[in-house]
């Protein structure tokens, strides 16, 4: 029984670190800009029922070096087929890596000094990686304003 004990430890150690290592490498994946992608349009198009023209807009979530900046591009129309970016909310953010998560702590979110169309989207509080590769990123969080601690969703894919 006693040389059993040591084995156990250093296998539970072995399994502990993997999940780490996992961990980290998802947080390495995480630098550079993602374009918010919708996945709780329900079919009325109208994700902001507050400010119904922030609805077409495009949003970036840009993460370098601690600092997440979210910048929003209103549609090309015929007189403006270029819009220049606006900066709607510039946030810190940290990382760690817990035991089977990866986690992305925001801090800094200010919604009276944030951009109306990104106040919905975004809250302080630990948003966990549940998925990120190269081409796509799932943040989850319950720490979101007004969600009652339900599990809230955002989807992002790369922009290259």
């Amino acid at each position: 029984m006693k040389r059993t004990q040591p084995l156990l430890f250093l296998m539970l150690m072995g399994i502990s670190m993997l999940f780490h290592s996992c961990s980290s490498t998802e947080l390495n994946k995480l630098e550079g800009q993602w374009q918010l992608f919708w996945i709780n349009d329900l079919g009325d198009g109208v994700l902001n029922p507050n400010n119904p023209q922030c609805n077409d807009n495009i949003y970036i979530w840009s993460f370098e070096e601690g600092q997440l900046n979210i910048s929003l591009y209103q549609p090309p129309t015929p007189a403006n087929p270029t819009p220049q970016a606006v900066l709607g909310a510039q946030l810190e953010y940290k990382t760690s890596a817990e035991f089977l998560d990866a986690v992305v702590e925001i801090s800094g979110y200010t919604p009276s000094i944030t951009h109306p169309c990104v106040i919905p989207m975004v809250s302080n509080g630990k948003w966990t990686i549940q998925k990120i590769d190269n081409e796509v990123m799932t943040l989850i969080t319950t720490d979101q304003e007004g969600s009652g601690g339900s599990i809230v969703t955002r989807e992002f894919t790369r922009v290259e």
